[in-house]
């Protein structure tokens, strides 16, 4: 037994060595000790800092001490001629890991290290290398929404004694550094876009030493600027076509106006939209409140973006958006109503958002972006046409929850008679997260629908939204004359009714079901507080479906 070993391990480890100096062995080799140390495995930087790191390995056998070497931008060359940044003499096993420090930020390393053994430098094992690159410093402050502006940014910095900020980065300029801006801490770059996100670079030479985002503000050329000290009502009563209009932070009150002795109300609070004109909120993370509603007029448009309007105490139950004819003649058409970025609640005692009870056309109604909550509608429709034609009605990226309680979500009636020649109107409804929506419990109030469109050639196309909570006995529709042939598709509902099939207590008349709609919980985060963030593993956020923001 013991000859087959040996031979085994002549065979395989000393080929040239005689047969007969293998039959010579008489003992069993159980041991075998190399010559010199092996280099030190598992060689590792952790916790790396701006200026620091710790360095680890495995220790190697009969190794009783190791030297280290820090390089700076070495990438592993094994140069070891160079200066080193960093060389450690004498490190014991017990003083594994080894902290780095001193070290420069934004910068990549290569650490080297051996084995030595004490008196007997024959053992000394050949370095092993790794890199890492430490952490950028952050000198840069976070802009003030004052230091933001439509097409510049003004940026602020901590200066630190040996170096100072040379170079700046936004989007795609590059601002050398004056020797006036680098003693002043801070730079004003210049050529952005309004409305734009950026991420801004501090460098000194060629080192990362700070990074901030920011977004500029909306675009202030040619616009009036108002403060919330200013009379907004009055200002927007007297625009003249295409004025901008862009406010500060702030409260803007359009509230209603009583007699002090007798308590009559002698004006509501709205504001008459008489011109197309545009309303915009300056800074995103500042928004003005508008309280109040508006009433358009002969054929006048309204943009708005980053605009809150909160819709309480306007001394009318009125709509929020509500259209006007002072001329005698129909068949006008008004611009475009298109609502970006915005927040609009408060009609919990009163109508909807929209009414269209005038005999004219309305060019596109469009929520892009938006949070729309607490409109119960218990004297009107969320999104209401009696008389008129709205061409397109866009819902898309928004959340709406607790609106049209106890009425439809949207109801276009049919004036097609009114409107020879017209095509029916598009509605689009997509990418949108619908929380408790017509989920009332008055009495008669589950006898809406969801979309009451019956304004002759409608289409209707609802896709990739989330629905919860919505009761209507009627489904989406209870009208033949309702696109027969809607677009449904990538929905998702639960504890909903009649809306993906008949159930308890649905209207015999409904005219049809999301049949390919998918029925799963979409695990909102906290839907009381209005967090409507859907879980980790929900079958809504894996098809990308709702107001896109609560997958973040």
């Amino acid at each position: 037994m013991k000859t087959i070993k040996i031979l085994t391990l002549c065979t395989l480890g000393v080929a040239a060595a005689a047969f007969t100096a293998c039959s010579d062995q008489s003992e069993e080799i159980t041991s075998y000790e190399l010559s010199r140390n092996l280099s030190p495995i598992n060689l590792e930087a952790s916790n790396v800092q701006e200026t620091s790191a710790i360095i680890k390995w495995t220790p190697s056998a009969k190794a009783t001490s190791y030297n280290l070497l820090v390089f700076a931008e070495d990438s592993m060359s094994y140069n070891l001629t160079a200066t080193p940044a960093k060389a450690i003499e004498g490190i014991t096993e017990d003083q594994i890991p080894v902290l780095i420090d001193g070290l420069f930020f934004d910068t990549q390393y290569t650490v080297y290290v051996q084995a030595i053994t004490a008196d007997n430098e024959s053992r000394t094992s050949t370095w092993n290398g790794a890199y890492f690159k430490t952490n950028t410093k952050q000198f840069l402050k976070a802009p003030k929404p004052s230091d933001i502006a439509d097409r510049s940014v003004t940026l602020r910095w901590e200066a630190e004694e040996g170096f100072s900020v040379s170079t700046i980065v936004v989007g795609d300029i590059t601002h050398e550094v004056t020797p006036e801006e680098a003693e002043a801490g801070e730079a004003t770059i210049n050529g952005l876009t309004p409305e734009t996100d950026y991420t801004a670079y501090l460098y000194y030479n060629g080192k990362q030493c700070g990074n901030r985002n920011f977004t500029t503000i909306a675009d202030l050329e040619g616009a009036i600027i108002l403060h919330d000290t200013d009379d907004l009502k009055a200002a927007l009563e007297e625009a003249e076509e295409g004025d901008v209009f862009a406010l500060y932070g702030g409260t803007y009150r359009l509230n209603a106006v009583y007699d002090d002795e007798t308590g009559e109300l002698i004006s509501t609070g709205a504001v008459k939209i008489l011109k197309t004109i545009t309303i915009k909120g300056i800074y995103p993370t500042d928004q003005p409140v508008i309280k109040g509603r508006f009433e358009l007029y002969d054929g006048a448009g309204l943009n708005m973006s980053q605009v809150i309007i909160n819709g309480t105490d306007n001394g009318s139950a009125d709509q929020i958006f509500n259209y006007k004819l002072d001329q005698a003649a129909a068949g006008v058409e008004f611009g475009a109503l298109d609502i970006q970025n915005c927040e609009i609640f408060g009609r919990t005692d009163g109508k909807g958002l929209i009414y269209l009870n005038v005999q004219a056309i309305v060019s596109a109604i469009n929520f892009n972006n938006c949070i729309i909550h607490g409109i119960e509608c218990s004297g009107g429709d969320f999104i209401d046409s009696r008389k008129g034609l709205p061409r397109e009605i866009n819902l898309t990226n928004s959340t709406f929850y607790t609106v049209a309680s106890v009425r439809d979500f949207i109801r276009i009636d049919d004036a097609s008679g009114s409107f020879t020649g017209e095509a029916g109107p598009v509605v689009t409804v997509d990418q949108c997260t619908l929380y408790n929506v017509g989920a009332g419990n008055e009495a008669g109030a589950a006898n809406y629908r969801l979309l009451y469109v019956r304004f002759a050639g409608n289409k209707l196309t609802f896709t990739n939204n989330v629905v919860v909570g919505t009761t209507y006995k009627r489904g989406f529709t209870n009208q033949a004359s309702s696109d027969p042939t809607p677009t449904l598709r990538n929905n998702f509902y639960w504890n909903c009714q009649n809306l993906t099939a008949a159930g308890t207590g649905a209207d015999a008349t409904i005219a049809w079901f999301d049949t390919e709609g998918t029925v799963a919980d979409p695990e909102f985060a906290n839907a009381a507080s209005a967090d409507f963030t859907l879980g980790a593993d929900a079958d809504a956020r894996k098809s990308s479906a709702g107001d896109p923001r609560w997958r973040k």
